[in-house]
C-alpha cells in the first residue's frame, strides 16, 4: 500500500515545484525591473512611482502596454515576454 502512495505523492510535489519556481522568478525580476522605482516591497516612492503592494490593477497589462494616461512615464517593457509579465504580476499580488 505504501509503495503505491509514494509515486502519487512525488508526482504531486513535482507539480507544485514550477509554481514555487515561478514565484521566485517573479521576485527576482521585480527586484531588477520594478524595485528601483516602486521600492523593494512595492511601497512606492513619492513623486516617482505609485505603491504596488495591495493593488488591484492589472499589473501585467501595465507592464506590456505602459501606464497610458494615468502614468504616462511608465513605458511598456517590450523586452518582457507575456509569461514574464504574468510572473511579475503574480509576485506583485503577494505584496502586502
Amino acid at each position: 500500500m505504501k509503495i503505491r502512495i509514494a509515486p502519487v505523492v512525488l508526482a504531486s510535489i513535482s507539480l507544485l515545484f514550477p509554481m514555487l519556481a515561478t514565484a521566485q522568478d517573479g521576485a527576482t525580476m521585480f527586484k531588477t525591473r520594478c524595485a528601483p522605482c516602486h521600492g523593494t516591497e512595492g511601497q512606492g516612492k513619492p513623486n516617482m512611482a505609485p505603491k504596488l503592494a495591495g493593488t488591484s490593477k492589472d499589473v501585467s497589462a501595465v507592464l506590456t502596454k505602459g501606464g497610458l494616461t494615468k502614468s504616462p512615464h511608465m513605458k511598456p517593457m517590450s523586452t518582457l515576454s507575456a509569461q514574464q509579465a504574468s510572473t511579475i504580476a503574480a509576485f506583485v499580488k503577494t505584496l502586502q
